[in-house]
């Protein structure tokens, strides 16, 4: 359990940083059309994921049902999803773009959706 809440944690962090970061202080990167968007969408599909993982494994041991934890953790995700692109705003060098919004999101969904597949399918992964 330990593992999964430190690579979880360790994976926001990295987010924050890359997130909020700013523009100046983040490494160039490959330039061509959808890098941004790639990025976007890779950096939420990792976060949901992994706290999917953690979130698991705590329904798990407290013997509860998971689908409704899912439910309301796949609201947090959006809703942080949305936030830091709002909050992006206040970074010197970044800029709010509701693409990115719906990138993220979208990300959130497919990490969510992976976690799930690869759940229901008793992988090691999970």
């Amino acid at each position: 359990m330990r593992e999964k809440v430190v690579l979880a944690l360790l994976w926001s962090f990295g987010m924050a940083y890359a997130l909020f970061s700013p523009a100046s202080k983040v490494p160039s990167l490959p330039k061509f059309y959808g890098s941004d968007k790639l990025i976007h969408f890779g950096i939420f599909v990792g976060m949901a994921f992994l706290w999917d993982r953690v979130i698991r494994q705590q329904a798990d041991e407290k013997k509860k049902k998971s689908n409704k934890l899912f439910t309301k953790y796949l609201v947090l995700w959006i809703f942080i999803a949305i936030l830091t692109e709002y909050l992006q705003r206040l970074v010197p060098g970044r800029s709010f773009d509701y693409f990115d919004i719906i990138t993220n999101i979208i990300g959130v969904i497919t990490g969510t959706g992976i976690f799930v597949y690869l759940n229901k399918r008793g992988s090691v992964l999970v």
